[in-house]
């Protein structure tokens, strides 16, 4: 698999990028690599404190601007404050990677309000925040537009039936982008992850022993490395081969193995 970084990369996909999530995990690890191209960062999550530490260690690191703040990803205005916050920056690649579930329980068993608060996250103001940066990329030619997405997504479960459908908006979204995009020099994908070692996992104690897991930092250089390979692209070669099992087998028994998959986590996590 590739993990190098293209030459004139910074050119392409600079000179700003904005990372929702961009706190903690992966996106912590998207803004690492991208700082260390000499891009400049507009980091966005819920909380203040990490945000804050993170963009001033890369600023000192990489002598880059970085500009962090604080905004409610499920909020029906977090798109518009989004638009605001970019307003008088030119955005060279936009990656949606918020949205990791941290509730694993049967569909009924979910308040309502949680279940608006994520089809907001992952599916209302992905589409609107990438409806306004795709319309610039695409008067300026470059650009690309990265939707986190999960394994998830590629079919139902018990347990995260809502987290696993916004996943799936996400990749139909994505590809729908690429086709659209791709003549105007924009790239557009759906970068699929299967489990990673995040903070906002271990928090949860979620148990993973039975899994290949991958740490953020490989998840985002090979992600980087394959900005062009869209409308889908699967991180780590055992994820790639999960998809063909799920793309090859009896959609019923995929749901099965999906949910006895997610039974076992929410166990670990209750």
């Amino acid at each position: 698999m590739n993990c190098e970084l293209p030459n004139g990369f910074a050119e392409r996909y600079g000179p700003w990028a904005l990372i929702s999530g961009g706190s903690e995990g992966t996106g912590a690890a998207f803004a690492q690599l991208l700082a260390e191209q000499g891009i400049n960062l507009l980091l966005v999550a819920r909380r203040h404190g990490p945000l804050d530490a993170l963009a001033a260690q890369l600023r000192a690191e990489h002598g880059i601007e970085v500009r962090s703040a604080s905004v409610d990803l499920t909020a029906l205005d977090a798109y518009s404050s989004l638009a605001e916050l970019t307003d008088d920056l030119d955005i060279g690649i936009a990656i949606f990677n918020a949205g990791a579930t941290t509730r694993f329980d049967f569909f009924t068993d979910w308040p309502a309000d949680v279940i608006a608060a994520m089809v907001v996250m992952n599916c209302y103001t992905v589409a609107l925040a990438a409806h306004h940066f795709a319309a610039s990329m695409k008067s300026r030619g470059t650009g690309a537009i990265v939707l986190v997405g999960s394994m998830a997504g590629f079919a139902g479960s018990s347990h995260q039936s809502i987290y696993n459908a916004s996943k799936a908006f996400d990749w139909v979204l994505a590809e729908g982008l690429w086709q659209e995009l791709r003549s105007d020099g924009v790239d557009a994908l759906v970068l699929v992850l299967g489990a990673t070692n995040t903070e906002s996992h271990q928090r949860m104690g979620v148990d993973f022993s039975d899994q290949t897991v991958m740490e953020p930092a490989d998840v985002a250089a090979e992600g980087l490395a394959n900005l062009d390979q869209g409308p889908v692209y699967i991180v780590g070669e055992h994820n790639q081969a999960i998809l063909d099992y799920i793309l090859n087998s009896d959609r019923g028994a995929v749901v099965s193995a999906m949910s006895a998959a997610s039974a076992q986590i929410a166990s670990s996590t209750s």
